[in-house]
């Protein structure tokens, strides 16, 4: 996985971060209101979560598809993955953004076999005052489920391909 530095905003994983102590509350509370982008400890904990959650779901939407004989590689660059905060949503963007590109490389080579230049998937949300009745009816974590349709839509493209 690459572009960990395009990941602009992603509340549960900013306070499951927070949560683990290893800010002080300072800048607990500033991860909570600044772009992610601030924070180069932040963005390496995206890093770690957002690959360890593209490859599961890569491997368990791709597998059948790509069942030949050529050892390849799977290079996902992300390019745009934004969950708002509720303060974001209440008053200025409601809508979850995320974008990818993906490369199927020869293992041996590093040559791309085949490239997909994603498309920007977006979700809106409901923001404003409603966004505390909102949360209230949304999953536990709309990141997770943005890259599980991504994916998803990545692996529809395959099959029409």
């Amino acid at each position: 996985m690459e572009g960990a530095e395009s990941i602009r905003s992603w509340p549960t994983e900013e306070e499951r971060f927070v949560q683990s102590g290893v800010v002080d509350a300072a800048t607990a509370d500033r991860i909570r209101s600044e772009p992610a982008t601030n924070f180069p400890q932040l963005g390496a904990h995206f890093k770690q979560v957002l690959t360890a959650r593209l490859k599961d779901e890569f491997i368990g939407l791709t597998a059948p598809v790509f069942a030949g004989n050529q050892p390849a590689t799977a290079v996902v660059r992300v390019k745009t993955f934004d969950i708002p905060s509720i303060a974001r949503r209440a008053f200025v963007d409601n809508t979850a953004k995320f974008q990818a590109d993906i490369e199927i490389r020869d293992k041996a080579t590093g040559r791309v076999i085949l490239r997909y230049d994603g498309r920007l998937q977006t979700k809106p949300l409901i923001g404003g005052v409603a966004t505390g009745i909102a949360l209230a009816f949304e999953g536990p974590d709309l990141g997770y489920s943005m890259i599980t349709d991504y994916l998803s839509a990545y692996r529809n493209w395959l099959l029409r391909n």
